[in-house]
């Protein structure tokens, strides 16, 4: 099991971070998907946050990073996945999102700074701060063996290895009153570019 040539010629024109970044935000949002391979994200061209994590955690191995994801849970609005990697003890991200806000961070957090600095701009289409705890990191080498990368099948083991990672940083109940909405500039500024099949709303 190994990338095929086209795949092969797809990850080494990847050569840092901000490449991978690139080619995530150059992806057509996929408000339909789940769970798909980097297999699966470089043939069809679409991601979302999961598979868009996934394909970049993928091509962060090819750089010599371990590959690891970070997760958000969120109330109010769909959750949100990032590839992470570290660099001389301190940590960056790649994400796929429809909200220009919650995408890419250089490497110069420590790990509870960088999944905290994605606060501030985690909100929903209504302007509410939503994020409410992120995960340790969650290995991905342990699947490497179940061929995560080339599946054609949805990844539901590392899902559920998301669901059991311990938590990070989880905001305080009391807290939680005082967390304001976000302005309206920045809540259009996070939708630029949105597609709008993508986004969280209220049901009903």
């Amino acid at each position: 099991m190994g990338w095929t040539a086209r795949e092969r010629r797809i990850l080494a024109g990847l050569r840092t971070p901000a490449h991978i970044q690139q080619f995530l935000d150059e992806l057509d949002y996929d408000e339909k998907g789940g769970g798909d391979s980097p297999r699966i994200v470089m043939r069809t061209g679409k991601a979302q946050c999961f598979s868009g994590a996934l394909f970049a955690a993928a091509a962060l191995r090819e750089l010599g990073h371990p590959p690891r994801l970070l997760y958000f849970d969120a109330v109010s609005d769909d959750g949100h996945c990032l590839a992470i990697y570290e660099r001389e003890g301190l940590w960056g991200a790649i994400a796929k999102s429809n909200f220009t806000t919650i995408r890419s961070r250089e490497a110069i957090y420590p790990y509870l700074a960088l999944g905290l600095s994605y606060f501030d701009g985690f909100f929903n289409v209504y302007g509410k701060r939503t994020m409410r705890s992120f995960t340790d990191p969650v290995e991905l080498e342990p699947f490497e063996s179940r061929g995560w990368r080339f599946s054609e099948r949805e990844l539901i083991d590392i899902d559920r290895a998301i669901d059991d990672t311990p938590k990070a940083w989880v905001l305080p109940r009391r807290s939680i009153k005082h967390v304001s909405k976000v302005s309206d500039l920045l809540r259009n500024a996070g939708l630029l570019g949105s597609k709008p099949e993508g986004l969280w709303r209220r049901s009903g």
